[in-house]
């Protein structure tokens, strides 16, 4: 679907323009297209940034797509994933969810996602069903309940994944992991993955989604029917960056990753637990995805005051000055407070309410 062409396509890339939205031109039918195209062009100084060691770690398009691909390596090579497999990733935001997600959909392997706070029984139901053949832990907390679960034989012998782990059976450290993928990491395997994500069927299963509601089973084609919305009405701008805060991980959450990553342009940021007023202050991002909880605070007591026409510049600047100053769309999973909803409009941001309504069905109820 064609929906903007540049100046650039017509005259050339020696012809100044001005700055502006840099929609998609086309949009990828399913969401391993959109992360390939989104880590194949390199404009931008960062796909993505996470905190490592006190310090905010900027991670170009190349290292993230080599992340996923030696990922994908290690679970064709090492565990015997083939497509239409599944693999499970549980635990807080961090850099292997969208990761995992890219190198499970490229290679036609199935992520089954598990919210970090699902009780031990909803998740060895969910092992039950789904039988992942390895299952990913993004935090010391998950590693050491899915460690256990395993030993208790509830994950079907689901080989666990993390980081900090000691070499042992069904355990493997993930820096084992991605030293062992490096040596698998040619070439020629490299574009192999490439060519076999960008012929992935819309219609085959994209990704599971296990919360508190439910699990929710997306094909890539109705995944993208929630994403490509999102890429037409909030176009990138060149040096975008967007704010993503911890620690839950949700649906909405995973599909903004692929959004992002995927337009080429918007630098993603995965914010700390219970520091997302420390990072928005130091990000100045220009999109959010944040709890209704943190907003509503940051909005509180400046929103527009009587007379409301009055105040109404000094109303804008006061919320801009609360979320980083730039902010230009914000997203939540649950209704906000009139106060916020106001407070926001005031400063000419844009509001999404997503309360994650959508087909669920399966294991967890």
């Amino acid at each position: 679907m064609l929906l903007y062409i540049t100046a650039e396509d017509v005259f050339g890339s020696g012809t100044p323009e001005r700055r502006g939205p840099r929609p998609l031109h086309t949009i990828p039918p399913t969401v391993a297209g959109l992360y390939d195209l989104g880590l194949r062009h390199h404009v931008r100084p960062a796909a993505m940034a996470w905190w490592t060691g006190g310090a905010l770690e900027q991670v170009p398009d190349w290292k993230l797509d080599r992340l996923a691909i030696r990922l994908a390596l290690f679970g064709r090579e090492r565990l015997g994933l083939e497509p239409g497999e599944r693999v499970a990733v549980q635990g807080r935001l961090g850099w292997l969810w969208p990761a995992l997600d890219f190198a499970a959909m490229g290679f036609g392997v199935l992520p089954v996602g598990l919210e970090h706070d699902l009780p031990d029984d909803a998740v060895a139901s969910v092992f039950a069903g789904a039988a992942p053949r390895a299952a990913f832990a993004t935090d010391a907390e998950s590693a050491e309940r899915l460690k256990r679960l395993r030993r208790a034989g509830r994950l079907r012998g689901a080989t666990v994944v993390a980081e900090g782990l000691s070499e042992d059976e069904g355990l493997v450290p993930l820096a084992g992991l991605l030293d062992l993928a490096a040596v698998l990491d040619t070439a020629e395997r490299a574009q192999a993955f490439r060519a076999f994500s960008r012929q992935v069927a819309p219609e085959s299963p994209a990704l599971w989604h296990v919360g508190a509601r439910g699990v929710v089973r997306l094909t890539h084609q109705a995944a993208m029917a929630q994403t490509a919305p999102v890429l037409r009405a909030h176009p990138a701008f060149e040096g975008d960056i967007a704010y993503l805060d911890a620690p839950r991980v949700t649906l909405r959450k995973r599909l903004a990753l692929a959004a992002f990553v995927g337009d080429g342009h918007t630098t993603t940021a995965l914010g700390r637990e219970g520091r997302a007023a420390e990072d928005v202050a130091g990000l100045r991002p220009h999109k959010v995805l944040a709890s209704e909880s943190w907003v509503g605070a940051a909005c509180g007591g400046r929103g527009p005051r009587w007379p409301a026409a009055l105040d109404r510049p000094w109303a804008r600047r006061r919320v801009q000055n609360g979320l980083g100053g730039r902010l230009r769309w914000v997203e939540m999973g649950s209704a906000v407070s009139d106060e916020t909803a106001r407070a926001l409009a005031a400063a000419g941001i844009t509001l999404d309410v997503q309360d994650g309504s959508s087909d669920e069905s399966g294991f967890v109820s």
